[in-house]
């Protein structure tokens, strides 16, 4: 029974932008047609039905193969008709929200159609395009070196020289960091710290130059000299080590042509609404009014340290980081974004996807090292978070010590 109504859900969502038409456009059907289902007096014609089955995806289509598939998709057919039947009866099409939502629907299908006739079936790429694109843009298929390597952290000189000496005289590595390394978030994987492009984010590490440069010139298999970065002592072992290389065009193409298809739709499109622009008035109100309401970074940013709302918060750092991106506020805005989703509202992945994007959009901000302090650490169990009040005074002291932001 749960199959039956997920099945019928799922077909619902797929073809209730038919809906009404669908079953109207059957009604009148002549009697010589050959019919897939009847209820009430609407009739299902067997060609509506293929019609209804090819705009299902892939996955669910496959469901529905053969004389049985077909035979369970009439049945779901008729499940929504008769759900649609009962909507009609109760008069639930006159409602003005749901009149609303159908317009919208009727409006979205109408553009859909407009578009694949006026712009989707110009766009063509051919070959010779593709080689070209390859041609002229080599570094987007260069393919970055990539590492894997475990290490031991200490805040201890003579320790980490120590650990250096007793792995060369042939004690195990991964034990050594799960029992002895400072790095609590590697040391439960012996130190491993996974998958990294040297200069980039390195789990555990955070974005050192440093780290990146001492193990990125390490052979597989080769123990590190004692070198010192932003967190400490370490030794480090390259487990895994592909170069740096180029992708063949046949495993770019599909790639290169989907960039063209999109570069020419959407000149396309541009044209044809400017060309529509000019046959038909429109007025955009609200970007008037946000013009005329045009608030200052500063203004912004004490709106967001009064609001109570955790998302309202939010949406006012992330106003002044869409309206004032080379502002000195934007990085800041950006990891109060995060902290607000770590601290106030535990939304774990959206705080990483967000100081992600500070980290890549500001590399240089002075608040990059707490973005990365809480990228790892936010989600630990009974971890202590500075306050937002902490946060905003040693932001304050940063910038009168004069350390700017992007």
């Amino acid at each position: 029974m749960f199959a039956r109504r997920a099945a019928l859900m799922v077909l619902v969502a797929c073809v209730a932008a038919c809906g009404a038409s669908c079953a109207k456009k059957e009604k009148g059907i002549k009697v010589q047609s050959r019919l897939a289902a009847r209820v009430a007096d609407y009739k299902i014609s067997e060609e509506a039905m293929n019609r209804r089955l090819d705009e299902l995806p892939d996955a669910q289509r496959r469901e529905f193969a053969g004389p049985k598939g077909k035979a369970e998709f009439v049945d779901r057919l008729i499940d929504q008709h008769l759900l649609y039947k009962a909507a009609m009866d109760a008069k639930i099409d006159r409602e003005e929200e749901v009149q609303e939502r159908m317009r919208w629907v009727t409006m979205n299908l109408v553009v859909a159609e407009y578009f694949e006739r006026n712009i989707g079936k110009k766009v063509e790429v051919d070959e010779a395009e593709i080689e070209r694109y390859y041609r002229d843009h080599q570094e987007e298929f260069r393919k970055a070196p990539v590492m894997r390597a475990q290490y031991l952290l200490s805040s201890d000189s003579l320790k980490a020289v120590s650990w250096r000496k007793r792995i060369l005289a042939g004690e195990n590595m991964t034990q050594m960091a799960q029992k002895e390394s400072e790095d609590k978030t590697t040391a439960r994987e012996g130190g491993d710290v996974g998958y990294f492009n040297p200069g980039e984010y390195v789990r555990g590490v955070g974005r050192s130059e440093i780290f990146g440069r001492e193990v990125g010139k390490l052979d597989v298999g080769e123990l590190s000299d004692v070198f010192r970065f932003e967190r400490g002592f370490a030794i480090a072992r390259v487990s895994e080590k592909n170069p740096e290389g180029m992708q063949t065009l046949d495993e770019a193409r599909r790639l290169i042509e989907a960039k063209i298809r999109a570069s020419k739709t959407e000149e396309l499109l541009k044209g044809e609404v400017e060309r529509l622009k000019k046959k038909y008035e429109s007025e955009n109100y609200v970007r008037e009014r946000l013009e005329k309401e045009k608030r200052t970074p500063e203004e912004l940013w004490e709106m967001a340290q009064m609001e109570g709302d955790p998302r309202a918060r939010i949406q006012f750092y992330r106003d002044i980081v869409s309206a004032y991106p080379t502002d000195a506020r934007s990085p800041e805005a950006l990891f109060m974004i995060g902290f607000t989703y770590a601290e106030d509202l535990k939304e774990f992945v959206q705080a990483r996807r967000t100081f992600d994007e500070l980290i890549k959009t500001y590399p240089k901000s002075t608040v990059i090292e707490s973005a990365t302090w809480m990228i790892e650490n936010m989600s630990k169990p009974g971890m202590q978070i500075d306050s937002p009040e902490d946060v905003q005074r040693r932001m304050e002291e940063g910038k009168t010590r004069g350390e700017g932001g992007s």
